[in-house]
């Protein structure tokens, strides 16, 4: 072949090329969703992210010899960029990550997912399972926080192989859970007695809302997990005052004593036109690590319940096909040249670990759960959405901690606010 036939050639296998890419950019759509998402027949592509900029306040009241104080924060709460889409009908993607509470970059959300058909779904990667308000994305909670049952009750994001069905009204999941994929391996390969094993817990939940209107909507659910420390550190059942800011255990905490525990977790919600209730509650049944500390196994409560409601007539966007909540619709946006949307709240936040010092049989065992206490505390918000993807938020808690060792009581009394994007 010579050159000129050769140059012919390629330019007519460049002119075919664009052909099929023109035809094929003409099926492409392209919707908003906070951000461009291409779809092209079955295939799906969006970039998603979030951005969270806190403020947080909190006067600290202890018992003597400890020392009151207050803390004043302006914080990066999450910065998250990441993407999902769909490379067919039958299998989806979702990968997001990013710096929480102005720390080192870690992952987030990140699943591959397997659907043999529409409702039924099989998803690996790091997941979460279980709870009402833990499903929820941080983006469509009500508060800017989930509060001690986030602490404590369903996991957060594991590593994961979790299978789901449901239906219009009902949901069943089931998964196999390690840590987060953000946790180093373990590794004990160089000791005398070589070998290890990561944590693993088994989580079965189930969903149903018996009535599903326009005006009302009810979702019932139920969870039940068992875990096993395996040779990681032992459970530690720990929280803070409905709060993202500083260390889960800094106030209330049974110390790393869990050699294996099981939980039963029950939860509930009523949508009613522009006004919610919501609530859960978690019995986590400890079998104690005796070799931390000796005595009986114990028995941690933990649950929580609100009130919604929307002046400027919105409602919370249930979806009983998930089993969660997912983002409000704002009725007159002021991108639509309204005045955007409002959300009222009110809190309760309860969690019981005193059994775990109760129990306790040992010095050792006192100390380390000395500040095993009562947690009960109150939550009043405020949410301003200019749109659905931008909002406002506004949180005072006032909270108090009965800790069952001599001088360990602490009350909190917590004002933040929230500027949040997200696409």
């Amino acid at each position: 072949m010579n050159i000129k036939t050769a140059l012919c050639a390629g330019a007519a296998l460049c002119v075919s090329a664009l052909a099929a890419t023109a035809a094929s950019a003409q099926d492409t759509t392209v919707a908003w969703k906070g951000a461009p998402q291409w779809t092209n027949d079955d295939v799906q592509f969006k970039v998603r992210g979030r951005l969270l900029i806190d403020y947080v306040f909190q006067d600290v009241d202890r018992v003597a010899p400890l020392a009151d104080y207050q803390t004043s924060n302006i914080r990066g709460r999450q910065a998250f960029l990441g993407v999902e889409g769909k490379l067919n009908n039958y299998i989806a993607y979702k990968a997001e990550g990013g710096a929480v509470n102005g720390g080192a970059w870690s992952w987030d959300d990140v699943v591959i997912e397997f659907k043999p058909n529409e409702w039924t779904s099989i998803m690996v990667g790091n997941i979460k399972a279980a709870g009402l308000e833990n499903l929820t994305s941080t983006r469509f909670l009500s508060f800017m926080d989930r509060g001690p049952y986030g602490d404590m009750g369903p996991d957060s994001y594991l590593a994961s192989v979790v299978a789901k069905a449901n239906g219009l009204n009902w949901t069943l999941t089931g998964a196999i859970q390690g840590n987060s994929l953000n946790s180093g391996d373990v590794n004990n390969t160089a000791g005398a007695n070589p070998g290890s094993k990561e944590r693993i817990g088994y989580t079965v939940r189930g969903s149903y809302a018996p009535i599903l209107t326009d005006m009302d909507k009810v979702h019932l659910g139920a969870f039940a997990r068992y875990r096993n420390h395996g040779d990681e550190s032992g459970f530690s059942f720990a929280g803070r005052p409905s709060t993202g800011y500083g260390d889960s255990g800094r106030y209330y905490t049974t110390g790393a004593i869990g050699d294996t525990d099981v939980t039963y977790g029950v939860e509930g919600a009523w949508v009613h036109n522009n006004f919610s209730v919501q609530g859960e509650y978690a019995d986590i049944k400890v079998n104690r690590l005796k070799t931390v500390a000796a005595g009986g196994d114990p028995d941690v409560k933990v649950g929580y319940a609100f009130v919604s409601f929307w002046p400027t007539g919105e409602s919370r966007n249930y979806d009983a096909a998930k089993g969660e909540f997912g983002r409000p619709k704002i009725i007159d946006p002021i991108t639509a040249g309204g005045l955007g949307g409002v959300e009222l709240l009110a809190r309760y936040d309860y969690a019981d670990l005193t059994d775990a010092y109760s129990t306790a049989t040992t010095a050792a065992g006192k100390t380390l759960s000395q500040d095993a206490g009562k947690y009960k505390g109150w939550t009043l918000g405020a949410n301003y959405y200019p749109t659905a993807y931008v909002r406002l938020q506004a949180n005072y808690t006032s909270a108090d901690i009965d800790n069952p060792g001599p001088g360990r009581d602490v009350k909190i009394n917590q004002f933040q606010m929230r500027a949040q994007l997200d696409f």
